[in-house]
């Protein structure tokens, strides 16, 4: 692996109130890596982020979007950039000839160095959160953005597609679920478990990487989401079982709770300040 520092990628369309702590959380963990944005015009606005044009990178992800097939009960927009996204992302490696990043999604908050956690998933093409999640996912290599990108298209372009597609979506139905890009991220996982990272569970350190702030996961909650307090800045959850509190790499703010994305980055930073200030 490179000892040059991890760039840290997030990819966003439009100029959302909670991009700037999201964003600013990743660069303050991670003052070495440079922070990319993959945006469009409307959020070509933080200083400290290295901003692109989407649309340079879009030229299969354009294609795409002619055969793609809204099977969700989530906006069109939404499922369909949700996917186009590792077109983006797997051209933006290939042009600028990046071997190694993290991709974050926009709804989550870091709390670790990536370049000192990279070390723990450097033998892996990919990491996910559940086999299906990749708010926080180290990328080594294009090899495993290549065949999700490739699984992708053949779900919407291979011969029987709109079968098999129909039958996914009748039996993630029964559970309110949709055709959506975990569909190709689970298959990607279950075909690939030597190469695939698995992040999900209590860390070798003792540390957790959130799944969805909503899902208890095993920890105490708050109302609709994890009961999180604050040391030194850094987000601790109890967990039931052994009431133990763990430090969490990161909180995925997922859906709704997108409106505790900045009271949590501004607990963080008045934890850290009361820490310096002792």
């Amino acid at each position: 692996m490179s000892s040059d520092p991890l760039p840290i990628v997030f990819i966003h369309y439009g100029n959302s109130d909670y991009l700037p702590f999201t964003i600013g959380q990743a660069k303050l963990m991670s003052m070495r890596s440079p922070v990319v944005l993959i945006g469009d015009s409307s959020n070509k606005i933080l200083p400290f982020v290295t901003h692109v044009d989407m649309n340079s990178y879009a030229k299969q992800a354009a294609q795409f979007q002619k055969i793609y097939r809204h099977l969700s009960p989530n906006g069109f927009p939404y499922e369909l950039f949700c996917f186009i996204r590792w077109f983006l992302l797997r051209d933006f490696m290939a042009a600028h000839g990046l071997k190694e990043i993290i991709h974050v999604d926009s709804d989550v908050l870091l709390y670790v160095d990536v370049n000192q956690e990279k070390e723990n998933w450097k033998d892996y093409q990919l990491s996910l959160v559940n086999g299906v999640c990749a708010g926080n996912m180290f990328v080594n290599g294009t090899k495993g953005l290549e065949d999700l990108c490739q699984i992708i298209w053949d779900m919407y372009a291979a011969p029987g597609a709109q079968q098999k597609l129909e039958e996914i979506y009748d039996q993630r139905r029964q559970f309110n679920g949709a055709v959506s890009d975990m569909v190709a991220l689970r298959a990607l996982y279950d075909n690939n478990r030597g190469r695939i990272a698995e992040m999900t569970g209590i860390q070798p350190d003792g540390t957790y990487w959130d799944a969805n702030i909503h899902m208890d996961e095993g920890f105490e909650m708050l109302g609709p989401i994890k009961r999180v307090k604050f040391v030194d800045g850094l987000p601790y959850c109890r967990q039931v079982e052994s009431g133990r509190e763990v430090r969490f790499k990161g909180l995925h703010f997922q859906g709704i709770a997108k409106q505790y994305i900045e009271p949590a980055f501004r607990q963080s930073r008045a934890a850290t300040e009361t820490r310096a200030a002792a």
